[in-house]
C-alpha cells in the first residue's frame, strides 16, 4: 500500500476515536512528503533517520515526530501492512524541558500601555483597544490564545460576567466566569466593538479587525512580537524562544498559585478547580504550567515556615 494512503487511513482511524490529532496529522503528512510517492515497504531506515534529524540540533520536536511515527508503525504492523519498522532503536536523550517565560506585573503593564503604538501605522488593521483588551483577558483568565480569538459576540455574556468557550482543545465547551474588574474592561471594549462591522451578526468575532473580521493567530503573534520589542521585554536566560503569547497562560497559573499561598488557602485542594477553569482534563496537565519562580518559591517557603513554627510552638 502507498505510504500516503495508509497515513490517511491511520489519521481517519484516530480522529474517528474522538481525537483532534492535528499536530500528529501534520507531522505524518510531512513525513509522506519527505519520503515521496512510495509504498510503505520501500521506506528505509536512513530516510526515516534523516526526517527525524531535520536540520540543526535535536529538540523536543524530534521526539514528537518519533512518537507520531511510532503510533503509525504500530498501526501498520498490527494490520499486516508491513512486517518491520524502520524507526531507530536508539533514542537520543530528551533536551532540557522548555521553560516558559513568566511576565512580571510591571512587564505586563508596559505591554498593555504600549498598545497605543498600533495607531501609528496606517497599515495596521487592529485597534489599540482591541489588542489591549485581548491581553488583559488572557492575563486575567489564562485562556488559550485560540480560545480568546474564537470568542464571538454571543459568547461574551457581560451581564452574567460569563464567557462561553466552544470547541476547545478537547472538543468540549466550558463556561468561564470573570471577575468584576475584568467585566468592566470587557464592557468598555464592547462599546468600541459595537461601532465596528458585524459581518455575521452576533456570531461575529468579539476581538476583530477594523473591518469586523476575526483576528488571525499569525497577525496576533506578529503584533505581540512588536509590542514586546517596543516594551523591551526579552529573554536573557539563554532560553530558545523569546517571550510568547502562550506564556501569558503560564503566568496566569503561577499568579493564581501565588495568590492562594498568600491567602493561606489549601493549594492542593484548589488545584482541581484551577484545572477545570483552564480547560485541562486533569491536574497533571495543569502542573506542567506551574514552573517554579522566585516569587512562588518565596511564598511556598513562607507557608512552610509558618507551618514549621506552628508545630514547634505546639510542642
Amino acid at each position: 500500500m502507498k505510504l500516503a494512503q495508509l497515513v490517511t487511513e491511520y489519521i481517519t482511524f484516530k480522529q474517528s476515536m474522538g481525537m483532534r490529532f492535528r499536530t500528529e496529522s501534520a507531522t505524518l503528512k510531512a513525513f509522506c512528503r519527505a519520503m515521496g510517492n512510495i509504498d510503505i515497504s520501500q521506506v528505509i531506515s536512513d530516510s526515516v533517520h534523516a526526517y527525524l534529524a531535520g536540520r540543526g540540533p535535536i529538540t523536543t520536536f524530534w521526539h514528537r515526530k518519533f512518537d507520531a511515527l511510532t503510533g503509525f508503525y504500530r498501526f501498520a504492523l498490527s494490520r499486516g501492512y508491513t512486517d518491520s519498522s524502520p524507526l531507530p532503536t536508539t533514542i537520543p536523550k530528551r533536551p532540557v524541558p522548555f521553560r516558559p517565560y513568566i511576565y512580571t506585573h510591571e512587564q505586563f503593564r508596559r505591554l498593555v500601555e504600549i498598545t497605543d503604538i498600533l495607531n501609528n501605522s496606517p497599515r495596521n488593521h487592529v485597534q489599540p483597544a482591541t489588542f489591549r483588551t485581548l491581553l488583559i483577558l488572557l492575563y486575567g483568565t489564562g485562556l488559550r490564545i485560540s480560545e480568546a480569538l474564537s470568542l464571538t459576540l454571543a459568547d461574551v455574556d457581560l451581564p452574567a460576567s460569563l464567557l462561553t468557550i466552544r470547541d476547545t482543545k478537547f472538543f468540549k465547551t466550558r463556561l468561564v466566569p470573570v471577575g468584576p474588574q475584568l467585566t468592566t474592561v470587557l464592557e468598555s471594549y464592547a462599546k468600541t466593538r459595537r461601532l465596528l462591522p458585524r459581518p455575521a451578526q452576533n456570531d461575529s468575532a468579539f476581538f476583530s479587525t477594523r473591518t469586523g473580521n476575526a483576528l488571525t493567530l499569525g497577525s496576533t503573534d506578529r503584533i505581540f512580537r512588536l509590542l514586546c520589542e517596543c516594551a523591551g521585554i526579552r529573554r536573557m536566560d539563554g532560553g530558545r524562544f523569546q517571550p510568547r503569547l502562550h506564556d501569558i497562560r503560564h503566568t496566569f497559573a503561577i499568579n493564581r498559585l501565588v495568590a492562594w499561598y498568600r491567602e493561606c488557602e489549601d493549594v492542593q485542594r484548589l488545584l482541581p478547580f484551577l484545572s477545570t477553569y483552564m480547560g485541562h482534563v486533569d491536574v497533571t496537565a495543569t502542573q506542567r504550567y506551574l514552573a517554579m519562580t522566585p516569587e512562588l518559591l518565596r511564598e511556598a517557603s513562607l507557608r512552610f515556615q509558618r507551618y514549621a513554627t506552628k508545630e514547634v510552638n505546639h510542642d
